[in-house]
């Protein structure tokens, strides 16, 4: 297991489809470092109160900045952009396709400040930064296995190499099921305070068969067999079967994998020659939904039966 943690440039968030940028000012600062999650609005920063601004942040400027700047006498606004870029903000994000004035673009650039416009809205726009920005800065781990969606929910499928999960994955995306990714997953904690696991970018869309290869999924099944990330409902543990273990018949055991803090379900599934493991994951999740949906276990449906016949 690993864990890392670093900043977002700001050419990454030009990137991202999401943000629908359509004009960039200072090009040469996109290099500038993100250093704190959330995306921020200077509010009352633009007014000279600078306490509560974070330089670390990226600031987005919505109409009401826009146009506040725009209202003021030149000397006033100057003076109020210098005081606030020279706080050495990372970069700006202007919502709206709104027109960014002269002033603001020079200033900008002697502070070394890039300017973004975005089409969106501003109240779109800062959830979709939030999101995005969160991804990058909550902690991390990276944790081998495979991840998959079956049946609408995230299952994060972990046991010793060699043990068959790529194959098995393999064989579940042949059934329609998604590939999240193969071999190593990493998880992190989303702004719901869920765990989220994901593929990273080297790997992502590739799987390991032995005997043939490492194959693109993409290209075998279609664009449809891979997702980008999904919630972890449910650990499945494959293990060597062994003779001499005594393993739970009942399915009464409450197994938990921890992962960055958080307990998620687990299940584990011994392996051995004959057993068709794809089925048995299929259903192993099916037996975990029916049981988050109420359904009674084998103990339970005993002891109802006991106190029915006690009556």
């Amino acid at each position: 297991m690993s864990k890392d943690k670093v900043g977002v440039e700001i050419t990454t968030v030009i990137q991202q489809c999401e943000f629908d940028i359509t004009k960039i000012y200072h090009q040469k600062f996109t290099t500038n470092i993100i250093q704190q999650s959330g995306a921020q609005k200077p509010g009352l920063a633009l007014a000279g109160y600078l306490k509560y601004l974070d330089p670390n942040q990226l600031q987005v400027f919505g109409k009401t900045e826009i146009g506040y700047l725009n209202q003021l006498p030149v000397q006033e606004a100057e003076k109020r952009l210098k005081d606030f870029m020279s706080k050495k903000v990372p970069g700006i994000i202007v919502s709206e396709n709104q027109e960014v004035a002269e002033l603001i673009i020079s200033i900008s650039d002697k502070y070394k400040t890039p300017i973004l416009v975005s089409s969106l809205k501003s109240s779109l726009l800062i959830p979709r930064l939030n999101n995005f920005l969160y991804r990058h800065f909550t902690e991390k781990i990276k944790i081998n296995g495979v991840m998959m969606d079956i049946l609408g929910l995230g299952i994060f499928i972990t046991g010793k190499s060699g043990i068959g999960k790529s194959e098995m994955a393999l064989e579940l995306v042949s059934k329609g099921h998604h590939l999240i990714s193969d071999d190593l997953v990493e998880f992190y904690i989303n702004s719901n305070d869920e765990i989220m696991g994901r593929s990273i970018d080297r790997i992502k869309r590739w799987i390991e068969v032995r005997g043939l290869g490492i194959i693109n999924i993409v290209e075998m099944f279609g664009v449809g067999a891979l997702l980008d990330e999904k919630k972890v409902d449910l650990v499945i543990e494959l293990e060597i079967w062994d003779p001499k273990k005594i393993y739970d018949r009942l399915g009464e055991g409450d197994l938990y994998f921890r992962i960055l803090g958080k307990d998620i379900p687990r299940f584990k599934i011994p392996v051995a020659a004959g057993r068709n493991l794809c089925t048995i994951i299929e259903v192993a999740v099916k037996y975990f939904i029916a049981r988050k949906s109420g359904s009674v276990s084998f103990i339970q449906y005993l002891e109802q039966n006991n106190r029915n016949e006690s009556i």
